[in-house]
């Protein structure tokens, strides 16, 4: 069956509508860089540095590379890139440093070149712009490749006009956009790129019929792991699933499958394990597990006393508050059910296992955030709980989805310029009152904040 002239014309808006945003986006990002003079900073050096060390020390002794951070500035602030004693070892995971590998050779090749030509003074030694610029880039495709898998997951149940407002709507209203437009150099971009083809690759049950298929999905979500550990979680998304083709099939296939699934993703998570215990001696002596001990509340984990209220719905960096449109995205899982209970119930365990780990850390409002930064990994699930709550406006009702997705942009869009002011403190607590009273106050104190800049 051949599609009509008006479903072909269609197909093409969409495409241009994601090219369009993906510009946009890209743009945006070449933008901020040229003002900051670099891209990697914050967390983000945690995870560049031992790619460069590795890369050009042959080893992962990050002190060099930290020195050399904590000596540049920023143009657009004039504040050192990091300017806290130097660490000798990177407690963040060596996952997004080896996903973004290819792309920092880009950025080798690149400085090799401008440094024959003699164009620019451009040292090939892995911390000149050419290296920092092409890894950001490489986030940032991982981030919309998730983005069109998330699309595409949309599409196996819902039409293309909600599907393609809804990936909008997750896409620019989210906590994904300021992590895969200005801070790109964490992780979150590339941990939902991975998440959200690995989520679309299971939804279509090919894994299921073919060891290939299980083997490439376990991979799949093992280099997830290998960037964010908690990214374990969706593990559970194909074990519920795989409950329907039990019954059809025996347990016999439905085991190997799993099986394949659980042999990739143990494959990559062991090189964490070893890169951990020969900087640390031991897993329990991982920062992230020992860092809690140090504050008031003792550990790092309150698996007995998690956060649930206030990492949802907060001022102080709650997920609902902050960013409306997840809400609704979760909501709209449940007019999923409607078409495919089984889909719909795997995708809220894992986000209520998302929610679980989060809350229960020590650090729950997820330090210097804008919003609920941790759940960028959940960016399928969010897109379609939304193409699910739009699916049932037809014709000119679409507008109405189109108008509230359009609203929720222009607030994530003032919570960030509010975060990049400094009206809310980057880490420190605000109140949901704060917050709203604030987005009425914060386009003059942007445009102020920029003159003095």
């Amino acid at each position: 069956m051949t599609d009509s002239p008006t479903q072909v014309l269609s197909r093409r808006r969409a495409v241009a509508v994601f090219g369009l945003a993906a510009a946009a986006t890209l743009f945006l990002f070449l933008v901020h860089f040229r003002m900051v003079g670099f891209g990697v900073y914050g967390d983000g050096l945690g995870y560049y540095a031992p790619l460069r060390s590795l890369a050009f020390d042959r080893d992962l002794d990050v002190r060099n590379e930290y020195e050399y951070f904590a000596s540049t500035r920023s143009r657009f602030s004039g504040a050192s890139r990091w300017p806290f004693p130097i660490p000798r070892s990177s407690k963040y995971t060596i996952g997004m440093g080896l996903v973004l590998s290819p792309f920092f050779l880009l950025g080798h090749l690149l400085a090799l070149l401008l440094d024959s030509l003699r164009v620019s003074h451009v040292p090939p030694d892995g911390l000149s712009w050419p290296y920092e610029m092409f890894y950001c880039l490489g986030s940032a495709v991982f981030g919309l490749i998730g983005l069109w898998a998330s699309y595409k997951a949309c599409r196996l149940y819902c039409g293309r006009a909600p599907s393609v407002v809804a990936t909008l709507g997750v896409w620019f209203a989210s906590p994904l956009f300021f992590y895969l437009a200005i801070e790109t150099s964490m992780s979150h971009a590339v941990s939902q790129g991975l998440v959200s083809t690995f989520l679309y690759c299971t939804l279509r049950r090919d894994w299921l019929r073919d060891k290939r298929s299980a083997l490439f999905l376990g991979l799949l979500l093992g280099l997830a792991v290998l960037v964010r550990p908690q990214n374990i979680l969706f593990c559970c998304v194909p074990v519920l699933l795989a409950s329907s083709a039990w019954r059809a099939n025996g347990p016999g296939p439905v085991l190997k499958s799993l099986s394949l699934v659980a042999v990739g993703i143990v494959a990559c998570a062991a090189v964490q394990v070893v890169v951990y215990r020969a900087q640390y001696g031991a897993l329990s002596n991982v920062p992230y597990l020992i860092e809690g001990r140090r504050g008031e509340s003792g550990t790092s984990f309150h698996w007995l006393a998690p956060r649930l209220g206030q990492v949802l719905f907060s001022g102080y960096r709650g997920l609902f508050v902050w960013h409306p449109t997840v809400l609704l995205a979760v909501v709209g899982l449940l007019f999923l059910a409607r078409r495919d209970a089984r889909s719909s119930a795997a995708l809220l365990v894992a986000f209520a296992g998302q929610v679980y780990v989060v809350a229960a850390w020590h650090c729950w409002w997820q330090g210097a955030s804008v919003g609920g930064r941790m759940f960028s990994n959940c960016t399928l699930i969010f897109a379609l709980g939304l193409a699910s709550l739009w699916t049932p406006l037809r014709g000119r009702a679409l507008w109405i989805a189109a108008g509230v997705t359009l609203f929720l942009m222009i607030w994530n869009t003032l919570i960030i310029a509010q975060y990049m002011t400094r009206m809310i403190p980057a880490e420190g607590p605000v109140t949901a009152r704060e917050l709203i009273v604030n987005q009425v106050r914060v386009v003059p104190r942007f445009l102020r904040h920029f003159e003095r800049e």
